[in-house]
């Protein structure tokens, strides 16, 4: 079993909600080799990804940094 934690950091306690609802509709789906958990905490988001193969755990990861990238250029355009 592989294990990642990652702590996320927002200008504020209002921006992690919005980014955390924003990919809520992803993490509702089952994925048969990887669980994801995330808990906010104030301006900050905690992220758990377990997976059974390092493969299973890079894309959990590229799921969450795909749209945390989106999501940072957007606040960038408003």
């Amino acid at each position: 079993m592989f294990l990642l934690e990652v702590n996320v950091e927002f200008d504020s306690k209002n921006q992690a909600l919005r980014f955390f609802k924003s990919i809520k509709p992803e993490l509702m789906g089952e994925f048969l080799r990887s669980k994801m958990k995330i808990a906010q905490n104030e301006e900050e988001l905690k992220i758990k990804i377990s997976a059974q193969d390092k493969k299973a755990l890079r894309a959990s990861l590229n799921s969450l940094l795909k749209p945390l990238v989106l999501f940072s250029e957007m606040e960038k355009i408003q």
